[in-house]
């Protein structure tokens, strides 16, 4: 078990449709980075938030095996959603990969109503944890940050589902303040760390984003930003200890109610 986890978190400007560019822009800032145990990207971060123009499934894969590549070579955890095609299927996918090659996925479940999206991409109906260094993580990709009751922390005997709250997005900067807002209050509702990425950029439809990507206390306290409306990288460590004793000191968990989310066929 790590007690405390170094995590570096990449707002990169994205090229839209151009994975090439992309992914060697990322490199370029990686080149500044010094050791972390985890390394985030924001939402469809090779190719920009493409609803309405799925890629060549090929890229897909490309991508893939450079996120791999990059555990490997800087022995850190790799995150970041990907349009993927499964199935004949299509999907916004979040990667958690590992240093020995292991790749666990989230499928982003709250499609954005406001784009074609839905119309594109399937939902996903699975909300996994990553373990992690024995840090648990519970995945979240840009729309889902809406809904409350989809990133719900549970808490039974003092066995917490999750410590870290992870939210990849494609965020424009006109509802910025929603973002900020947000990602504060899942931090203290769910007494967790948030770990919160997103892009720079203007896309094809002149959607300007401007990043604002940070990590959050359990207590809503920012811990570390990125600077606002440029790319940027930074980085900072969580602590399981802090994390703990706070949980403790103000133990509101307790008095959270117990449910269960109803299963949605698919």
């Amino acid at each position: 078990m790590s007690e405390n986890l170094r995590i570096s978190l990449v707002q990169n400007e994205i090229c839209w449709n151009d994975v090439d560019i992309n992914l060697q822009n990322i490199e370029r800032i990686l080149a500044s980075d010094g050791p972390a145990d985890w390394i985030v990207f924001p939402e469809m971060f090779a190719t920009g938030f493409i609803a309405d123009g799925l890629p060549d499934a090929n890229s897909s894969v490309r991508i893939l095996e450079w996120m791999k590549q990059l555990a490997d070579q800087r022995q850190s955890a790799v995150s970041g959603s990907v349009s993927v095609s499964s199935s004949g299927k299509w999907y916004n996918r979040l990667y958690f990969i590992t240093p020995d090659g292991t790749v666990d996925f989230y499928d982003k479940r709250h499609l954005f109503c406001k784009s074609l999206e839905p119309k594109y991409f399937q939902r996903g109906y699975e909300l996994p944890v990553f373990q992690y260094k024995g840090w648990k993580i519970c995945p979240q990709i840009c729309y889902d940050l809406r809904f409350p009751v989809w990133s719900r922390n549970q808490c039974v005997a003092s066995d917490f589902k999750y410590d870290i709250l992870l939210y990849v997005a494609n965020w424009p900067a006109s509802r910025a303040s929603v973002w900020q807002t947000l990602l504060a209050a899942r931090a203290i509702e769910n007494q967790c760390y948030v770990v919160a990425c997103n892009c720079f950029g203007t896309d094809p439809a002149g959607h300007f984003y401007q990043g604002d990507s940070r990590i959050i206390a359990p207590d809503g306290t920012l811990l570390a930003a990125a600077h606002s409306g440029s790319p940027d990288l930074f980085s900072g460590e969580l602590s399981m200890e802090k994390l703990a004793s706070f949980r403790k000191q103000f133990p509101v968990s307790d008095d959270w109610e117990r449910f269960a989310l109803e299963r949605e066929s698919r």
